[in-house]
Formats: C-alpha cells, structure tokens, sequence
C-alpha cells in the first residue's frame, strides 16, 4: 500500500529507472529483465545483429547490458548514439558516424602498436573532418523531360589531399594540379568517392582494433539508427558493411522496423540484406501477448522497485494491473513506469478527498485511467522528432482513427490484411510503432459477407481516448472467450469510411470533438 510517507520513494525509483541510458552500470545489469531468454547472449555472437523495438521497449538498455558483458568477455565495445547526428545528410551523416568510431578506437599508451594505431586513425580522421567540412558544389548538372541529376563535388587541398592520397589505394585516379613552383595538390571527386577509397585503410584500422590488446572482437552498437533518414540507411549500411566484413568487426543496430530500410535491391544492391548479412532481433511483445507483456512488465517493476520495498500486487489492484498493461500497450517498460508514477499521483489527490489523507490506498483502475490522458503530449513529441517529414500524414491518419472508433464508439478497429500493404496501412504500421495504435490478433470478422477475409485488429492508444469518456469499457480481449467480441464487421476501417457510413448512424456529430492532433 501507498501513504503520505512512502510515496515520494515510490515515484522517486520508478523516475530513476525512466532514465534513458547507453551506460550499464552494476545496478542496471543486476536488475535487467531479458523480455526473451537469451537475448543477450545472441546479441554477443560474432553475427551482424538488426534489434528493432518501439520507442521505450528497452533498446537502448539492451544494448548497454550487451556492451557491459561482452567487454567482461574479452570483447572490445563502441557505442554511436545515431540522434547526435540526425541533423547531417548523406554522406555526412556517414562520415560522422566513422569519426565516432575511429574516435573511439584510439589507444592510450606509448608503446609502439600504440603509437602506430593512434598515428594511422589520426591521419584517417585528419583526412574524414575535411571531407564532412568541405561544402558540395554543383559542377555538372543534366536534366531531360523525365529526370534531373546533378553531381555534387569537392575539393581537398594541400596537407589534406596528400594525406589522402597516402591513405587511398586509388589516388592516381583522380585529377591533380600542380605547377612548378607549389607543391598544393588539389583532389576535386564526389565525397562518396573518396570514402570508397578510403575504405581499405579505414577496414585495416577497425581489424587492428578489434585484436588490439588481446581482445576477441569489436563490436559497434549503433543505437537509434532510424535518426538516418530511412531512404540513405542502405547507402549507410553497405559502407559500413565493407568496411567490417571478412574482419571480427561486428554491427549491432538498434532501430525502429518501420523506419528502417536495411537493404535496398537494385543493380548493384545496396546495404545489408537479412538473414545472409545481419540477423534481425524484434524486442517487440504487445498486446497480443498480454499474459507475457503483463509479467514481463511487473518483473522489471518489481526490481526496480524492491529497494525501496514495494511490490507491484501489493500497490496495485488486480484490475488496475491489467489496465496499466493495456494502457501501456504492452512491454513498453518506459510508458508502464510513467502510467505508474501518474497512476499513483492520481491516487494520493482521490484519498485526499475520500478520508483524512493518513490512510494508505492502492492504485486503482480509475487512477490509471485518469493518469493515460497526461501520456498524449509525450508522445506526440516523439512521433514528430521521430517521423519527420512523414509527421503531418500520421497525425492526419491517425486523427481519422480516432474519429472512426468513437463513430463506432469503440477502442478498436479491424483492417483487411491485404490493405496493410497499401500506404494508408504502412502509415497505421508506422502508428504502431510510435505506440499510437496497439496489435492485438488477425481475425475474421463474424458475419457472412465478410466469410474468409483475413483482418488484423488494433487498439487505439487509451491516451487520445480519455478525454472522450466512452460509453463502454474495452473488451476484456486477453480473458478466455472475450477475443470473439473483436470480430465485429462494423469496426472494419477505411480511409473512405466517413462517407460510406452505416446506414441510419451519423458521424457528423462527432468530428466536430476536439482531435490528438488539431
């Protein structure tokens, strides 16, 4: 139970677990709940490893427990925390992206193997801040009735071009300047161009640091991958890809499914195709599998919280358990907690008005309910950080969802399966991922006419529904014989919904509500 005294230790745990690390410190890694056994362990084999998860899954934690045992193990670590660079466009992006890693790789010490590497990754980066800082000109341009090019160029000069062409197995190649009474050396090629070249000596780098010391392997985290604007993660991808293979030099990428592109096909193809270049590892568990998500959830709580001595069953009603997890949205350890400290504020101010104040209360389902509606903001910040350019259609989607559920006064809605592929389901697709939307099952909808068609049922966010008190509570869908209740053909969505409206129901008196996003 919850008092006047021991509240504030209680939201005080759950807030220092809230914070976002890519540090694992002793307390994290003892407390760390792996949402599949064995998860870390696959992480440190010598495979290239894709992870995916939505936002507040345990990403980033996972990959900072990696980081701390696979150095305990003999292996050498590198974490890149991709958002840092999310304001850069290809190639730059790239370009720092291998500055942070050779960064990261030099040796301290003044024996020789040490001065030799600290020596070959300062020339590299001499070499790779000149490259990101030149400005791209536009030096040749086509253009016909069907496409334009163009083809951006610059120019390395003097100290740096020579370095260069040190480093390069290519330089010949390229056009050079010099008059007989300067040594200036100038390269002009696209920033692309000299990457490639570049890219044995960078490899040979990395592979030195990999054995450097004795060490088993080097492994490079990169975590938020999908800050890399999803239409340039191949062109990434394949250079790091080349600069790592046939080495004990492995990736590990943290990211988000829908906003990740791994591998274009194409001639050549382009970046790492799955399963032959890099396996992928979903952190994902929703509401479909509530049972799961639920004592997933209540485990890492319950470590978290044990310090200061509470346990999730004994500060929460067994109804308000089940709701946290469905508010949630399944194993979002990020968003349970956060429920879990408003939920609990929500508490404290409905005791102060029932009693004296001095006795202690549970969380109820009420007090969660109440507290979902504060979780709308926070994520309709991530969604526009995290969509960009795409933002405006998903809230625009997602603003017709949620006038398409309460229209059926409901908290789901079904989508044929065949429509996931269209670009209105990607866009519901993307929504899931931003923990706006919700899976639940792939179902058949129980009327004749609807006979053999395959749908997938989804939840909308009980944030954006709170504020619109609606008339029935959710369908209880994780208890025996309460999934049958989601096959109702009426919740089917289209974008075209409004106007082919079941006859004798009216929406006209419901858009008009106040919306997520307007």
């Amino acid at each position: 139970m919850l008092d006047r005294d021991n509240l504030q230790s209680f939201k005080a745990a759950l807030s220092a677990a809230l914070r976002t690390t890519n540090q694992a410190d002793d307390v994290l890694s003892d407390r760390f709940v792996e949402l599949r056994p064995g998860t870390v362990a696959t992480l440190e084999s010598t495979v290239n490893h894709l992870v995916t998860g939505r936002r507040g899954v345990g990403k980033s934690t996972t990959l900072a427990v990696l980081q701390r045992r696979a150095e305990e193990q003999g292996a050498r670590v590198i974490f890149v925390d991709v958002e840092t660079h999310k304001s850069r466009s290809y190639p730059d992006v790239l370009i720092e992206i291998i500055i942070d890693i050779l960064q990261a790789i030099q040796p301290k010490g003044w024996q020789k193997p040490q001065r030799n590497l600290r020596r070959e990754v300062k020339e590299l980066l001499t070499v790779l801040d000149a490259l990101r800082d030149a400005g791209a000109e536009v030096t040749q341009s086509t253009e016909s009735d069907q496409t334009r090019t163009s083809d951006f160029k610059v120019s390395l000069q003097g100290g740096v071009a020579r370095k260069y062409a040190k480093l390069s197995a290519t330089a010949g190649g390229a056009r050079s300047k010099r008059t007989k009474t300067s040594q200036v050396s100038t390269q002009i090629r696209r920033k692309e161009d000299f990457l490639r070249d570049l890219a044995p000596a960078i490899a040979q780098v990395l592979e030195s640091a990999a054995n450097f010391d004795g060490r088993k392997s080097l492994l490079v985290v990169l975590d938020d991958f999908y800050f890399v604007a999803k239409n340039k993660q191949p062109l990434v991808l394949d250079h790091l890809h080349g600069i790592t293979k046939r080495s004990n030099v492995w990736l590990k990428i943290g990211s988000v499914h829908s906003r990740t592109q791994s591998f274009a096909d194409g001639d050549p193809p382009l970046g790492m195709q799955p399963p032959h270049d890099l396996q992928h590892l979903s952190l994902d568990v929703g509401l479909a599998d509530f049972a799961t998500a639920q004592t997933f959830l209540e485990e890492v709580a319950n470590g978290v919280l044990a310090p200061a001595g509470f346990k999730i069953r004994e500060v929460l009603t067994q109804t308000a358990r089940e709701r946290a997890v469905l508010i949630a949205g399944g194993a979002v350890a990020r968003d349970y907690f956060d429920l879990l400290i408003a939920a609990a504020d929500a508490g404290w101010e409905s005791s102060q008005r029932g009693g004296t104040g001095e006795e202690p209360f549970a969380i109820g389902a009420e007090n969660v309910q109440a507290a979902a509606g504060l979780r709308l903001q926070r994520k309709q910040t991530d969604l526009r950080n995290d969509a960009g350019r795409d933002a405006p259609a998903l809230e625009s989607r997602f603003d017709d969802l949620v006038r398409f559920v309460r229209d059926r006064d409901t908290f789901f809605f079904l989508v044929r399966r065949e429509h996931m592929d269209t670009d209105w389901g990607r866009e519901i697709v993307e929504l899931e991922d931003l923990r706006f939307v919700h899976r639940i099952m792939t179902t058949r909808p129980n009327t004749a006419t609807w006979r053999g068609v395959e749908t997938v049922v989804f939840m909308v966010d009980f944030a954006a529904l709170v504020q619109k008190r609606m008339r029935k509570a959710p369908v209880e869908f994780w208890k025996a014989g309460k999934s049958d209740e989601l096959r109702r053909a009426e919740w089917v969505y289209e974008p075209n919904w409004a106007e082919t409206s079941i006859k004798g129901k009216s929406s006209s008196g419901r858009t008009s509500e106040e919306l997520p996003f307007d």
